[in-house]
């Protein structure tokens, strides 16, 4: 692969969406050359494939003047990428619904936009004609930005919200990349690392009570929480409620996660310890597909589970499918929809399948779905949602995440998660706890980050340092008030 750039450089973008039409590893040359003047934009792309020669020509009238900085390198990348795609579409024809639209939140552009006065239709131009993304992709931004920016005026001044990092699993899935460790590992250290939580939550209560705010949300995650015994949980539900004020309290959210880590006893001791919220997550509902991914349970399972956490009383509950899991067809997918709509949870999370650098499945020769069946995939996803009454509420996008699709999050009127637009909009500080946690202290326009230890053992080990972190919440938010 080589890649020349004249005139303008987005090499970050052009990547991404070379690696949509070619492998790495192909021997391709791709040129580019990038001109403005007289209030119009040209960029010639030449791409050299198989011995035969590919070009686009483009051009675009755009005024530079009285535009922020930020909006025309936008503009310019977005030219820029428009052509090589443009060109390579002539060699393969991959679906681009997103267009050339980059970044983790493209439903933050919409909602800059709006807050800048651009009204519904100039929105929709923008994206069309700039970013050439598709009626459905621009609806659904529209959507999100909208449903994003009522949570978002909901924040409560002073408040914060709570993460804790349970990093503990039954088993590691091929695909997973998070911070989490298999218990067959690491189970001897579930005591200390519980009891050392339990002094963590006691300090951040009372970093948060200096600071002079409230806790808003509370998310357990992890890992996989329930990995944790019934008798671990009762300990932490029972510290969080005799620390925090459960008055104020919108959304107490615990990631139940694996069905195979979910017992009767464990989501009563969430029910008594105050959480309102639950996940049950089965990723796929084809059996073949969770053998292929270690996932230790079946989808009668799922179902079981979901059936008793009703029965004891759980009326806002999460369900995650991912799209483009291993050798999964889209038939297979929309199989996996529908058998979630029946069960009929509140809020349906839908990921598009991105692979790692720590996943284990990097490592096989595994097939993964193509662009245009990825597509398939989420448009039914989309389609299925808006029939039965989930509006989507919350959406990103991830490194490496297949066809350049998007993770969606859609909820029933009422159930939108408000934790969710916190963490993915940094419009709240966000304070972790436990293995892996990553603080977000929000302070207008900056945000400075804490990192709390991943492994169990490590925790456990230099959990001085973990308290002096919390400390340094203090130090930092009095450093912003004096000005520094």
């Amino acid at each position: 692969m080589v890649i020349v750039q004249n005139g303008y450089e987005c090499d970050y973008e052009m990547k991404l969406f070379y690696k949509l039409f070619f492998n790495i590893e192909e021997d391709i040359h791709v040129y580019s050359n990038f001109e403005y003047r007289d209030k119009l934009i040209n960029v010639y792309t030449e791409i050299i494939y198989k011995d035969d020669i590919y070009t686009d020509d483009y051009y675009y009238s755009f005024d530079t003047e009285n535009q922020k900085k930020q909006f025309i390198k936008k503009i310019f990348t977005a030219s820029c990428t428009k052509s090589f795609c443009h060109a390579a579409k002539k060699i393969k024809n991959i679906n681009l619904p997103w267009g050339v639209m980059c970044g983790i939140r493209p439903a933050k552009i919409v909602r800059e936009l709006m807050d800048e006065g651009y009204n519904d239709k100039d929105v929709v131009e923008i994206l069309k004609d700039i970013y050439e993304v598709s009626d459905e992709k621009i609806r659904l931004a529209h959507t999100v930005a909208k449903n994003e920016k009522i949570l978002l005026d909901k924040i409560g001044e002073k408040s914060v919200s709570v993460y804790i990092g349970i990093p503990f699993c039954p088993t590691r899935c091929l695909y997973c990349s998070f911070v989490s460790t298999d218990i067959r590992v690491s189970g001897k250290y579930m005591d200390g690392f519980v009891q050392k939580l339990l002094i963590e939550i006691e300090k951040t209560a009372d970093v948060i009570s200096r600071m002079g705010a409230y806790v808003e949300n509370i998310y357990i995650g992890g890992g996989t929480p329930t990995t944790l015994e019934p008798r671990h949980l009762k300990s932490i539900f029972d510290c969080i409620k005799n620390n925090f004020n459960f008055d104020r309290i919108k959304e107490f959210t615990l990631e139940a996660g694996r069905p195979d880590t979910i017992t009767r006893e464990k989501l009563i001791e969430a029910k008594n310890g105050g959480v309102n919220r639950i996940s049950i997550n089965p990723q796929t509902m084809n059996e073949v597909t969770l053998k292929k991914v270690r996932r230790s349970h079946t989808p009668d399972m799922v179902k079981k589970c979901f059936a008793m956490a009703r029965e004891i009383g759980f009326d806002n509950i999460n369900m995650d499918l991912i799209a483009g899991l291993p050798d999964e067809t889209p038939d297979m997918f929309k199989y996996s929809i529908d058998e979630l709509v029946k069960l009929d949870p509140e809020n349906i999370t839908v990921h598009s399948m991105s692979v790692k650098r720590a996943a284990s499945l990097r490592f096989t020769d595994t097939e993964l779905a193509k662009a245009n069946d990825m597509n398939d995939m989420l448009s039914y996803a989309q389609h299925v949602m808006e029939k039965t009454g989930r509006k989507p509420y919350y959406m990103y996008r991830q490194k490496n995440i297949s066809g350049n699709l998007e993770n969606v999050g859609y909820a029933k009127d009422g159930y939108m998660s408000t934790y969710n637009i916190n963490i993915m909009e940094e419009k709240q500080t966000i304070i972790a706890l436990g293995g892996g946690g990553s603080t977000k202290i929000v302070m207008n326009d900056r945000i400075e980050r804490i990192f709390n230890f991943k492994d169990p053992l490590e925790y456990i080990k230099r959990f001085d340092e973990i308290l002096k972190k919390k400390d340094e919440i203090l130090e930092i938010i009095g450093d912003e008030n004096n000005g520094k």
